[in-house]
């Protein structure tokens, strides 16, 4: 197999940001009418993560939470802030610009 330079870590913590961008993002569109709550929503999806990663040092042997797992999980969910901000941002300027 060719060596692309790309670890399993790497793609790991890929997928763990992946995996909270996409939990964020839903949990944001789910609420999307009430804007105040977007900043609590992502701070529940970091804290699960949190949460999660302490788990599984307490209740697995067979598994371990990670430092750089949460920082991945972290990144994903401001990530999908970000992104719903800027979705949103646009769409209030354009519904401004088409009632004005």
């Amino acid at each position: 197999m060719p060596n692309t330079g790309i670890t399993l870590v790497n793609i790991d913590k890929a997928y763990h940001s992946f995996a909270y961008f996409t939990l964020t993002i839903f949990w944001l569109l789910s609420f999307y009418k009430i804007p105040k709550k977007k900043y609590l929503i992502t701070l529940c999806c970091i804290i699960y993560g949190i949460i999660i990663e302490v788990l599984q040092n307490v209740i697995t042997d067979y598994r371990r939470g990670e430092y750089l797992d949460v920082l991945a999980n972290s990144i994903g969910c401001l990530l999908a802030l970000f992104v719903f901000s800027m979705i949103f941002k646009k769409n209030i300027l354009i519904n401004k610009s088409i009632c004005n």
